[in-house]
């Protein structure tokens, strides 16, 4: 006889079967949906860190040319003002080229993008004094330093392009 209030377990025990199912899907997908969330955000923050490391460097290697250029400039004025040879221009030469060798250092800081290795080099090679620097006259080293500002000034433009790209 049929009686449509009757339960039929079996039928019940299917239907809790497929409940319990489904919502294990469900669970799983929003498991592994969760995790590539995750593995997006780490991935956005690792992109964050990279370019926080990099803006840290050119704003260094930015400090540094900067650095060079006001010695470069403070020894051209120094030679101008007829500075003697006292060796007036000795510290800025020392200072340049303490300057230089950290900027040296920051060629092995672990970095992806060439370009701004190429900058530090092109920095490197563009304030270098030459050997005979200190040998040669005052109005000499005030030409060099000159010059070696005049030099600097449009590496430090190329850096802040590099940070702003």
């Amino acid at each position: 006889m049929f009686c449509p209030l009757a339960i039929e377990w079996g039928n019940a025990a299917d239907w809790a079967s497929a409940i319990a199912s489904f919502c294990a899907v469900v669970a799983a997908l929003w498991i592994a949906f969760g995790q590539e969330r995750n593995a997006r955000k780490l991935g956005q923050i690792a992109k964050n860190e990279e370019h926080a490391r990099t803006a840290h460097l050119i704003g260094e290697v930015i400090r540094l040319t900067a650095e060079i250029e006001a010695f470069a400039n403070a020894g051209a004025m120094f030679a101008e003002m007829g500075g003697g040879r006292d060796g007036g221009l000795v510290s800025h030469s020392q200072d340049i080229e303490g300057a230089r060798a950290q900027l040296s250092a920051l060629q092995h800081y672990p970095q992806s993008d060439p370009r701004i290795f190429g900058e530090i080099g092109r920095i490197i090679r563009e304030s270098a004094l030459p050997s005979d620097f200190l040998a040669s006259s005052i109005s000499f080293q005030g030409i060099v330093c000159r010059g070696l500002a005049e030099r600097l000034a449009p590496r430090r433009a190329i850096l802040a392009q590099l940070l702003s790209s």
